[in-house]
């Protein structure tokens, strides 16, 4: 999942998560780095877990309206096309999956049906054939009966080229050897080859190998229901159809977005979302520290505020005020950020690992707000993954190295660069950080700022002109199989839409994720982090910069505001406004 600015439980799965090694930042700034909680959860078939309506929060009233304040429009609310935390956090508002999470702050999440009755049926209890049956009583915003066919022509539709920017497992898992299918558009067939829907309530994957983990899939956005008739290609971005708890109302690109009750959503269908606002207003036209400054004065108007930017420099010792402290939601998240490196332009080893020495990571944390954003990180996957080791093939100082780097290079002059980064405030300064560390080992960068709204797609496009970009990371659910493949399996390579950011091709590397995939479960985790060790050390391919946390703030009148275990981010399935 990419990042804007799920840790998803697997199984019966504990994951502890160990505090990231800490910068030697010492910015006073209100530090996210402290030990993370142990997260753990389960897939629950209990009854009562996969029974709506969901459990209702302690004080909670129905009313009102929760302001979202944000930098920058979002890219993609269209199920398809959306793999960006805070964009699956507000779709979540409007539209429902197969499954979804049940969350309570607690660390303790539990995967159950959302649309479908229970998380799923392993029919032959090989992995290869999953049934869902949908759920009695659903209905879309305009009181029309929610099918399995719906469900099946979401899936279709995201094999279109024009709407592959979504997740993949589900279409890599249906096509292993590579999709001829490209959605149900321009004569194509009306659902992709394993996906049957023999009645109005059931929907059934028949897949070539084992997918144990396909009720965490049918947690994403891709198993959302798209009725046909209201599907408008490229256009459904800017109106979803509902099937969730609010509707749009209005939707004005890069100024507002607007969410209204959807009458026809019944709560006891629904074991995961609460609902309880009667409006979600989305406000796009502020910068991070209008939004922090607004929030720490707490003015009425602000009150039933919130954001997903985190606090910046400038305003982070103001929220050690004993008025503020308790509406700031800190801790580490799931995600890794990365100085990405286009290996289609940056093809010698020798200069990434030069690069590798030569990013200044303590200077890209202290740009946004040092601890409180997180730690330095020297390995592909988070702390948050199961099997995580600590490691550092290179042992860079967190300041970079630059002799080293002109020990690496010797007599070869250092390239000129090209760092693409998105146009937000606090992007824009961490970009001219990391030019700055890497200009004293001698790399010669220009910055290229672009747009928010389409940062992802730009540098998804395989012909991209950048060298280097600023992107995160996130596990979907917290093993290696959802960022190993997905970021450096160069079979999955295409011309727009790319997770794998560095471009990365290895005939060596796809061969072992192949291996790895097969392996029994209980020895999957400890291959996932050889393979990253390999990556580093053989190749390269990109550079971890920092492990991520949060440090938000939301108004006094906000009500049951945590972190998100899986997204990240403050959650709005569960949020009240205070009478």
């Amino acid at each position: 999942m990419r990042f804007k600015g799920g840790a998803l439980i697997v199984g019966a799965l504990a994951v502890a998560l160990s505090a990231s090694a800490c910068s030697e930042t010492t910015q006073n700034d209100g530090s996210s780095n402290e030990p993370a909680k142990t997260q753990s959860g389960a897939i629950s078939y209990d009854a009562a877990d996969n029974t709506g309506p969901a459990k209702a929060v302690d004080g909670a009233t129905k009313g009102g309206t929760i302001n979202v304040f944000q930098v920058g429009d979002f890219e993609h609310l269209d199920p398809a096309r959306n793999y960006v935390n805070t964009q699956q956090v507000t779709a979540n508002l409007i539209y429902r999956s197969l499954n979804g999470y049940q969350e309570n702050g607690s660390g303790q999440m539990k995967l159950v049906g959302d649309l479908a009755t229970n998380p799923g049926t392993d029919v032959n209890k090989d992995c290869k054939v999953w049934e869902f049956k949908l759920r009695d009583g659903l209905k879309y915003e305009d009181g029309s009966a929610i099918t399995s066919k719906d469900v099946a022509y979401g899936i279709a539709r995201s094999f279109a080229d024009e709407l592959n920017e979504g997740p993949q497992y589900i279409q890599q898992w249906l096509y292993p050897g590579g999709a001829t299918y490209k959605g149900p558009y321009n004569g194509g067939a009306p659902t992709p080859q394993g996906v049957e829907t023999p009645d109005d309530k059931t929907i059934r994957f028949t897949f070539a190998d084992p997918h144990c983990d396909m009720p965490y899939a049918a947690a994403l956005p891709t198993s959302a229901p798209v009725p046909q008739a209201k599907d408008t290609r490229a256009q459904y971005d800017l109106r979803p159809f509902s099937s969730g708890p609010y509707k749009v109302k209005s939707y004005t690109r890069d100024n507002t977005l607007e969410l209204e009750r959807n009458t026809n959503w019944d709560p006891n269908t629904d074991p995961i979302r609460n609902a309880y606002p009667d409006n979600v207003k989305f406000t796009f036209t502020l910068e991070a520290e209008q939004i922090a400054e607004r929030l720490v004065a707490d003015a009425p108007a602000d009150q039933t505020g919130l954001t997903w930017t985190d606090v910046p420099p400038a305003v982070l010792p103001r929220t050690t005020d004993p008025a503020v402290a308790p509406r700031v939601v800190k801790g580490p998240t799931q995600y890794v950020w990365y100085v990405g490196i286009n290996n289609q332009r940056i093809t010698d080893k020798k200069v990434r690992e030069a690069l590798y020495y030569g990013l200044d990571r303590d200077g890209a944390l202290k740009a946004i707000g040092g601890t409180s954003a997180g730690s330095p990180a020297s390995t592909l996957m988070s702390p948050t993954t199961a099997g995580f080791e600590a490691y550092d093939a290179y042992n860079a100082p967190a300041t970079g190295d630059p002799a080293k780097v002109k020990e690496i290079l010797g007599s070869t002059t250092p390239p000129a660069l090209v760092l693409a980064h998105s146009n937000t405030p606090l992007r824009t300064a961490q970009a001219a950080a990391i030019k700055e560390g890497l200009e004293k080992s001698g790399f010669k960068v220009t910055l290229k700022p672009i747009e928010s709204t389409s940062y992802y797609d730009e540098i998804g496009r395989k012909n991209n002109p950048y060298d280097l970009y600023l992107h995160g990371w996130g596990s979907d659910w917290p093993t290696g199989s959802t960022i190993i493949p997905p970021l450096y399996d160069g079979r999955e390579l295409r011309p727009e839409g790319n997770n794998n950011l560095s471009y990365f091709n290895d005939p060596t590397i796809s061969a072992e994720i192949d291996r790895v995939k097969k392996l029994p479960a209980a020895e999957q985790d400890a291959a996932w982090m050889a393979l990253d060790k390999k990556l580093m050390t053989d190749f390269v391919p990109e550079i971890p910069a920092y492990y991520d946390a949060t440090y938000v703030l939301h108004g006094s009148k906000v009500g049951n505001a945590y972190l998100s275990d899986a997204f990240g981010l403050l959650q709005l399935n569960k949020i009240f406004v205070k009478q």
